[in-house]
């Protein structure tokens, strides 16, 4: 039996044209982009920026990310960045994933599917 969560990642990423998960503990995760008003590149990390003995590091300290392919669904071809409307497939690329674009990037919707195979 699998698990799954969905996030709407609409209001967090259209504040400051980025969002940054935690997809470690998660086998797929596909994103589903609505309408984005400039190009979104997809990076990711294992950086979770810690510190030893002070903090194991998290999504909001990440850094050092590189950019990551995901499969566009409609197409399967592999894609770093996406500017229209479609669903994204990420398999396991790191311990952080990162939709990131030019500040004032808007998407009308942005959700997030995690799932996991049991």
């Amino acid at each position: 039996m699998g698990m799954s969560k969905l996030l709407d990642i609409t209001a967090a990423f259209n504040a400051s044209a980025k969002y940054v998960m935690d997809i470690s503990e998660w086998d797929n995760v596909v994103v589903q982009l609505e309408t984005p008003s400039a190009p979104i590149n997809f990076n990711a990390t294992n950086d979770s920026n810690a510190i030893t003995g002070i903090t194991d590091g998290s999504a909001v300290s990440a850094i050092q990310f590189q950019p990551i392919q995901a499969t566009n669904l409609a197409t399967g071809t592999s894609v770093t960045s996406a500017s229209a409307n479609g669903m994204f497939r990420f398999g396991v690329v790191g311990k952080f994933l990162e939709l990131v674009a030019t500040g004032g990037t808007t998407a009308t919707k942005i959700l997030v599917l995690f799932y996991k195979i049991s």
